[in-house]
């Protein structure tokens, strides 16, 4: 028996309250890999940032956040 089809005997021997659980898992797992423009956009500023020393250790950021 193969991987895919003992997935599927699981899931269909799952009580039906279940399911849902299963379905937002594996839309879960399916999409950890991938990231959205706008966050891909935002780490490459953060990025840029570090590269061009626009940086706050996080002494300073506690210190001007009262922390």
């Amino acid at each position: 028996m193969t991987a895919r089809e003992r997935v599927h005997q699981l899931i269909d021997s799952l009580p039906e309250e279940r399911l849902e659980d299963v379905l937002d898992y594996l839309v879960e797992l399916g999409d950890s890999n991938e990231l959205s423009p706008e966050t891909l956009v935002a780490v490459e500023e953060g990025l840029d940032d570090i590269r061009n020393g626009r940086t706050t250790s996080l002494d300073e950021y506690r210190r001007t956040r009262g922390l």
